[in-house]
């Protein structure tokens, strides 16, 4: 299912207080730790000297899918936009906003000279993984994660 004539997606950038307000049902899904609005606005504020911005879809008059991401540079993939989270709001799935905020994110990626999209997502996540390689990315980065404090 997608979106039909009638429904209209659009895009904002989350700035304010309220506009954190507004999206926080939607990151919580995939964020659980976060406690509140607050929360959110402020974890936000604390990596946006980083680079993080929030990127909203608005749909059927509220916020229905969020993705997090920065621009960035390494050795590995050069100038990149870098997807920190991307998540749709479960009564809002199957309407293909996951799709269109990838697509606009990609238009970014594009507008700001990167060469690349990349995003990690968990092993386990079978549906994300199908949805990302239905979208056209590859799975081509294993990841690794040692907890600081914990020996070898």
């Amino acid at each position: 299912m997608t979106l039909s004539s009638t429904e209209v997606a659009a895009f904002h950038h989350a700035e304010t207080p309220a506009d954190f307000a507004a999206c926080f049902d939607v990151i919580r899904q995939l964020r659980p730790k976060l406690q509140s609005a607050d929360d959110w606005h402020a974890q936000a504020e604390a990596m946006r000297p980083e680079g993080y911005q929030v990127l909203v879809c608005r749909n059927g008059g509220r916020d229905a899918a969020v993705a997090g991401y920065r621009i960035s540079t390494n050795l590995v993939h050069g100038r990149f936009l870098f997807v920190n989270d991307l998540v749709t709001l479960d009564s809002a799935r199957g309407k293909g906003l996951g799709r269109l905020l990838l697509r606009e994110l990609e238009r970014i990626a594009e507008t700001e000279g990167c060469e690349r999209l990349v995003l990690d997502t968990a092993m386990a996540n079978l549906g994300a993984r199908r949805f990302y390689t239905r979208e056209g990315m590859e799975e081509r980065i294993a990841g690794f994660i040692k907890p600081i404090g914990t020996p070898a």
